[in-house]
């Protein structure tokens, strides 16, 4: 434990995850040409918690280590993790958020995707965040934000059929965001006026993928404490693919909360390529927690990190239904931690995959998320649509004529955990994906099916046992067909 100025506590707590699959399968081939192997997973981490008045940070960082044992697959070591950082750097005036991560990402979003630790069709993705910002209230009614948020992502490891030489520019990225706003509180007119600005390029690039500056001036009324009604007019200019335009904006808002435990936000506008909308509906109770969320936006390569995650957060989920039992943020934190370790349960669901890219797209989808949870049994669900076309325009002179990544994706993912008893739970599991081709790639389509189960035990207060089994089947147009079943055991121990 090592004080800190504006920490009230900083805990480092070491932990080492490791993973024994015997698989039959463990390149994913054809039936005739299936090698069966024993894959080994040692992760060594330091899980690290500080909450104080003025800073807070959260999360684990570690490696972790690959090895066959005949050598169907490359051994290999990585980082893994995730820190997330939030501080208030001048009281109610200036504060400092950032994370850094290290993720796991498939190398061919058309291959397999393996359900536990393995070096196949594998990309590491590091990703390093910062967004400073001013928030402050100006009067009781005014209030102030001005915030600018950087990403940086670098991609290294694991070549694909997409990217042969694993040197496509497109593979490390910086994206960036920034907002000025004036918001006038509705009591029961009021008024939003802010300046945006977006932008995407690779690294080393001397033009954006995607570059959008707009103004919005926004006329709200509020008729009930519980709903916010907002007509928005604006201007805004858009570069991407040698294209330089300028357009209106008109649209509207709603915030709409019924209760404490329900909320409605959607914004609907008419901008330079249709139709741009988005729109989320949360909801949660002592057991059940809900998010349904839905988007039409331009994006760059990888321009959905600032949009943040669509679903799929079941750590966010658990988090919004023990509010109510512990409105300790602190105290409800480490609740959090403490069910998703004793339960064995997930922490994400089934996302759809990243394809690299050269040019901006249009991004249209939808996710719901529910988890339930009872005194014995816990269910989480995801189901994701999300579709990705090449952002047209009548003068676009570089449209690209191959390696498109245009694509529809369709996934879903069900896990059932039963408490057996206070030491000892049983979890069932199953994940689908489907990603087809558009475009020039319209002949590729993949879809991946997982039928998974298993038990997990406490053997002690920091040592926990899981043994499982899976069956995974894969069917292709790009990839031979294949087909793979595991045991999976796994042993994590806390220092």
């Amino acid at each position: 434990m090592l004080p800190s100025e504006g920490v009230a506590q900083l805990r480092i707590r070491p932990e080492v995850e490791s993973t024994l699959t015997l698989t039959s399968n463990a390149a994913y081939a054809t039936a005739s040409e299936a090698r069966a192997d024993t894959i080994l997973s040692v992760s060594p981490r330091l899980v690290v918690s500080s909450r104080g008045a003025r800073v807070s940070i959260n999360g684990n960082i570690g490696i972790e280590g690959v090895v066959y044992a005949n050598t169907s697959g490359a051994s290999q070591v990585r980082p893994r993790g995730r820190l997330d950082l939030r501080s208030e750097l001048i009281e109610r005036w200036l504060f400092l958020d950032g994370s850094l991560s290290a993720d796991r990402v498939s190398a061919d979003p058309y291959s397999a995707t393996p359900d536990s630790a393995s070096a196949f069709n594998d990309y590491t993705v590091l990703r390093t965040q910062i967004s400073p910002y001013v928030e402050r209230r100006l009067t009781p009614r005014l209030g102030l934000l001005a915030r600018s948020d950087h990403v940086l992502t670098r991609r290294v490891g694991g070549a694909s059929v997409l990217d042969p030489g694993g040197t496509d520019p497109a593979r490390d990225a910086h994206e960036q965001a920034q907002i000025l706003r004036l918001e006038y509180q509705p009591l029961p007119l009021g008024w939003t006026a802010e300046l945006t600005r977006e932008d995407t390029r690779h690294r080393g690039a001397a033009t954006s993928i995607l570059e959008e500056t707009g103004a919005r001036v926004t006329g709200t009324y509020a008729p009930t404490p519980q709903l916010l009604l907002g007509a928005t007019l604006g201007r805004e200019s858009t570069h991407y693919s040698l294209i330089d335009r300028t357009d209106s904006i008109v649209g509207g808002r709603i915030k709409w909360q019924p209760s404490e435990r329900t909320t409605l936000e959607a914004r609907v506008e008419r901008r330079f390529f249709g139709a741009g909308f988005d729109a989320q509906l949360r909801h949660r109770s002592p057991f059940f927690g809900f998010e349904l969320r839905a988007d039409r936006e331009p994006v760059a390569q990888s321009g959905s990190h600032l949009l943040g995650l669509a679903g799929s957060d079941v750590r966010g989920l658990l988090d919004g239904v023990l509010t109510t039992r512990f409105p300790n943020a602190s105290q409800r934190t480490v609740m959090v931690n403490n069910l998703i370790r004793d339960l064995n349960l997930p922490t994400t669901l089934v996302a759809p995959l990243d394809l690299f890219t050269s040019y901006a797209q249009l991004q249209s989808g939808a996710s719901v998320t529910v988890l339930v949870y009872g005194k014995v049994t816990t269910l989480t669900a995801t189901a994701f649509l999300r579709k990705r076309v090449r952002l047209v325009d009548l003068d676009d002179v570089l449209a690209p004529a191959s390696l498109s990544s245009d694509n529809k994706q369709l996934g879903l993912e069900v896990s059932l955990t039963r408490r057996l008893s206070r030491t000892l739970n049983a979890e069932i599991g199953l994940r689908g994906t489907k990603i087809q081709g558009l475009g020039v790639r319209s002949d590729a389509n993949t879809s991946d099916v997982v039928l998974r189960g298993g038990v997990a035990m406490l053997l002690s207060p920091d040592t926990q046992f899981g043994l499982g089994a899976r069956h995974q089947r894969v069917r292709s147009s790009v990839t031979d067909p294949s087909r793979e079943s595991a045991l999976v055991a796994t042993l994590l121990h806390r220092f």
